[in-house]
């Protein structure tokens, strides 16, 4: 794993860390806008204040 912070809605990002644990070779450096080469994003983003039931 490794030590990055990450605030982005990517499938990687956990409690504001990237948890991406291995790399390839990868021929987009930049990816729709991030600075991160394995940007994915996520289709529902993580609700942070989940609804009471």
């Amino acid at each position: 794993m490794t030590n990055i912070n990450c605030s982005a809605n990517c499938v990687y990002e956990q409690d504001g860390k990237c948890t991406l644990d291995h790399v390839s070779i990868t021929q987009n450096v930049l990816h729709q806008g991030t600075e991160c080469a394995y940007f994915t994003q996520r289709k529902n983003p993580p609700s942070k204040n989940k609804p009471a039931k």
